[in-house]
């Protein structure tokens, strides 16, 4: 092979190995690094479980504020917690039975704080050195053909073709 088949080939063997070394190093970014499709789900996940109970503080703000604007408004609605309350006005007979689960035992549970946690991922030296040892292999592979077809060569050329001519003194 000729000088510049041998550069075109060492050319060839580098560009491909980086090229495989950067390949493998996206894929394993894109699937399982910080920004990857697995910590997207995992974020995703999360985002829904935290919406969810976002609406469910939301429903209840939404039932204690009308609860809250017809108490202080709705005189109706004031008499009927005083008496609940135990409060009569001039002239009314307050009678309690004993046993009944009344509206005002009733607890308003906000529940629990849901804290995010942190999706699990790849770290980032991590998938760097996957594509570095994508880069050695895919180099190594490159090499050792580019070295068995030198060898092949090399021992081709040294074969005799046609008839032999000898160097014979003369005289």
């Amino acid at each position: 092979p000729s000088a510049d088949t041998k550069t075109n080939m060492k050319r060839f063997r580098l560009l491909s190995a980086l090229l495989a070394g950067v390949c493998v190093y996206v894929c394993i970014s894109l699937s399982g690094g910080k920004d990857g499709f697995f910590a997207t789900s995992q974020l995703q996940e999360q985002k829904r479980i935290l919406s969810g109970k976002t609406e469910e503080i939301q429903r209840l703000h939404d039932s204690l504020a009308l609860e809250y604007t017809a108490l202080e408004k709705d005189p109706d609605v004031i008499r009927a917690f005083a008496r609940k309350l135990g409060y009569v006005q001039e002239g009314e007979k307050l009678v309690k039975i004993n046993g009944l689960v009344t509206a005002s035992d009733y607890v308003f549970d906000a529940g629990r704080a849901v804290k995010a946690v942190d999706p699990f991922y790849l770290p980032e030296w991590f998938c760097k050195l996957l594509g570095v040892m994508g880069f050695a292999l895919v180099y190594g592979v490159e090499l050792v053909r580019d070295l068995r077809h030198w060898l092949f060569e090399r021992k081709r050329s040294t074969a005799v073709k046609g008839i032999p001519v000898y160097d014979l003194p003369q005289v």
